[in-house]
């Protein structure tokens, strides 16, 4: 598969947001319908002058003991000026895995999905949200599935939420296409909350902590 990326300049970034984090851990919960079901955390640190992007998602839904789904994913981003370089995953989606390997190679993003391999031009953004261009991306590229997915983002501006125990305002966004999310970010364009519903209409939430 092959595609062109194109962002589009998101006039409602904020004087202080920055491309990309500081060095650091960002964990969040995710709830169901209100009850905690998992989590999910990104680890930002630098070395040789890249940026690496490690993140890890753990959920598990039951019904009193009975495991109905479970989901795990461990990723790690490389970048580089700006650009991903490489891409690595290992997900298991309720028993469905799915391996990812992937790097830029002359301009080109290339990599292989459970043996099938793929191909991306362009700019990438990984479907993983905590890039400030994810809003403003008119596609994303699913490091769960190695697919090309396309998005428009609506900027819904500024809302008052209540982060890490404090009230505070975050720009709230609504991302639509195929790939459906509410996401919002901070006065640094870190991502601070998100929220979907799954195939069987629950809202799941994902909060910073």
């Amino acid at each position: 598969m092959a595609a062109v990326f194109l962002l589009v300049p998101n006039p409602g970034l904020a004087a202080e947001c920055v491309r990309f984090p500081a060095d650091g851990e960002r964990q969040f919960d995710i709830s169901r319908n209100g009850s905690l079901v998992g989590s999910q955390s990104f680890r930002f640190s630098r070395r040789d002058g890249q940026l690496l992007v490690r993140s890890a998602i753990d959920i598990e839904v039951t019904r009193g003991s009975t495991l109905l789904y479970r989901y795990r994913h461990d990723a790690e981003e490389s970048w580089l000026a700006g650009r991903l370089q490489a891409f690595v995953s290992d997900t298991d989606d309720n028993g469905t895995r799915y391996l990812v390997r992937a790097e830029r190679i002359e301009g080109i993003f290339r990599g292989r999905v459970n043996g099938q391999s793929f191909t991306v031009s362009g700019f990438v953004v990984p479907a993983s949200f905590w890039h400030r261009d994810t809003p403003s991306s008119q596609v994303l590229w699913d490091g769960v599935d190695g697919e090309v997915k396309v998005v428009r983002g609506e900027d819904q501006g500024p809302e008052r939420i209540e982060v890490l125990g404090e009230t505070v305002e975050a720009r709230r966004y609504e991302l639509g296409g195929q790939i459906q999310r509410i996401l919002w970010y901070d006065k640094r364009c870190a991502l601070v909350r998100m929220s979907y519903l799954a195939q069987d209409g629950a809202k799941f939430v994902v909060q910073l902590r």
